[in-house]
């Protein structure tokens, strides 16, 4: 399998196959914004990564990939110790693959068949057997179970601070009244404006933001204790009910 260090990865774009598979072990890591003329599809083998497009974040676990369709900006940060299998798909080799950002799960057959393909030389052309699996590969991928990426963004000028500062601290304590002066509306504006762009209050918001760093925390291997609090929950135990409320088990399973 050809394994590459982040920052010295073949340019998929220019490859002669018309699917190509990259193979990544690496530690923390994050990338500057970029996109591809080829459709990519990101499986998280191992760790945690933050997906962020233009309009939304996202976060993959373990056994789960993001569809990138061509020209979809976005950026990755890795958390802890990551392995990460991706494949670029050629659009005009497969015409009909879908055009919107996804996040889907990866069954055991589903991640045989992009292991086998990362195993793939970049400048050869595919033989029968080969064009048997992509097909088989394509299948599955349309029958996996698949969610839009969780967290839109505001684009509005007086949400996208709030925004910003609450990605880079989810912690942070400032309340909607607290905001309204600093970005020059009030807070039943900004409430408006927060449901209208993302379909979210800003509570609602704020507690998705924290849960997605949290489980970026996780991966790195912090302490339950040592997330709850550095995302800004006063207790483990509100943390732990918070989480198991949105993902349906318990923060230390995803540790």
């Amino acid at each position: 399998m050809p394994h590459y260090s982040p920052d010295a990865v073949l340019d998929p774009d220019s490859a002669v196959c018309p699917i190509v598979g990259l193979a990544i072990d690496t530690r923390a890591h994050a990338s500057d914004w970029h996109m591809h003329r080829r459709t990519q599809l990101l499986y998280q083998a191992e760790g945690g990564v933050t997906l962020f497009l233009p309009d939304r974040v996202g976060q993959l676990a373990p056994l789960q990939a993001a569809w990138l369709p061509a020209g979809c900006t976005h950026r990755t940060a890795m958390h802890g110790s990551f392995a990460y299998r991706s494949l670029y798909f050629d659009v005009q080799a497969y015409p009909g693959l879908p055009v919107e950002p996804l996040i889907l799960d990866v069954n055991p057959l589903l991640r045989a068949l992009i292991l086998r393909v990362t195993d793939w030389p970049a400048d050869a052309v595919l033989s029968l057997a080969q064009t048997r699996i992509v097909e088989t590969l394509l299948d599955e991928l349309a029958a996996a179970p698949t969610a839009p990426m969780p967290l839109p963004m505001p684009r509005d000028r007086r949400l996208a601070p709030i925004a910003k500062a609450l990605l880079l601290d989810p912690a942070c304590p400032l309340s909607l009244a607290d905001w309204a002066g600093r970005v020059g509306a009030s807070s039943r504006t900004l409430e408006r404006l927060f449901l209208l762009e993302t379909g979210l209050s800003f509570g609602r918001w704020r507690t998705q933001t924290r849960l997605l760093a949290a489980r970026a925390h996780l991966a790195e291997g912090m302490s339950v204790t040592a997330v709850a609090h550095a995302v800004g929950y006063a207790s483990d135990s509100a943390f732990i009910a918070m989480y198991r409320r949105i993902y349906g088990e318990s923060p230390r399973r995803k540790r």
